[in-house]
């Protein structure tokens, strides 16, 4: 494995060359954890924490290099019993097709008995023959549909529709009608705002030194020589990200500017 590679099994690590692995596809955690290789393991350990030896199926290798032995492949591996997980989930009625569904019963129930109320009567006050039976069934039918509530589907339809219409102009698209109204009934939302919330990324908000401040919340990149020179040299204390394309230009522009302020 080399900088750059992604995992492909689970496997323990052998040997290896300040290899670091980002393992937040299992642990939601951003930071990169540092391995170390093991020439005695044979049982991987728990995702998460440094100066491991395992590896796991879909983490991502972000520095140094290694050779590892494989143990696991396809299910077997932590991700993939992840996945048979999941397909064990069976989907549950939202509580508004619950309750939809308990009114249609109870207002069906109600139906039925008016219907049987309507043809007693119906037959019992026209004769009680068979013509006023076979009337009254008719009447009696007719009743108990006219009391099944048939806008239901088209009332909660139109509604949901309203909510997914709200909810695009936030530039969220919405792909499960019930998503629509498991949100609307939330009260307390629990998450991990780092990727979630947040892009995780951070950035200058605020620079001050020597009596100025200037505020970099608003996008304005117009500062004073002297707090100039502050960013510059915090630029130059700052480590070299390897993958951030913007770091080397960054790095000896800053750098040429001090040396020349300096002489």
């Amino acid at each position: 494995m080399a900088e750059g590679d992604r995992v492909p099994a689970d496997a323990i690590l052998r040997r290896s060359t300040h290899l670091a692995v980002d393992e937040s596809l299992l642990t939601g955690e951003s930071v990169p954890v540092r391995k170390l290789p093991s020439a005695t393991a044979k049982a991987l350990d728990a995702p998460g924490g440094d100066d491991l030896p395992s590896l796991f199926s879909g983490s991502l290798v972000t520095a140094g290099q290694g050779v590892c032995e494989v143990i696991g492949t396809g299910v077997k591996t932590e991700l993939g019993r992840i996945g048979k997980a999941l397909q064990q989930i069976e989907s549950e009625k939202t509580p508004l097709q619950v309750e939809t569904a308990h009114t249609v019963r109870s207002l069906a129930l109600v139906g039925m008995a008016a219907c049987a109320l309507v043809v007693v009567i119906y037959a019992l006050t026209r004769g009680n023959d068979l013509q006023a039976w076979k009337e009254g069934a008719l009447a009696g039918i007719a009743m108990a549909m006219a009391l099944l509530p048939e806008e239901f589907p088209v009332v909660l339809t139109v509604f949901l529709a309203i909510g997914a219409w709200r909810i695009s102009r936030s530039r969220v698209l919405t792909r499960r009608m019930p998503a629509i109204e498991t949100l609307g009934a939330a009260t307390v939302l629990c998450v991990d705002k780092t990727g979630t919330l947040t892009q995780n990324r951070m950035s200058v908000a605020r620079v001050a030194g020597d009596g100025e401040a200037a505020d970099l919340r608003d996008g304005s990149i117009t500062v004073s020589d002297r707090l100039r020179l502050l960013l510059e040299t915090a630029v130059l204390a700052s480590p070299l990200d390897p993958f951030d394309r913007w770091s080397a230009p960054c790095m000896r522009r800053p750098a040429a500017k001090v040396r020349q302020q300096r002489r």
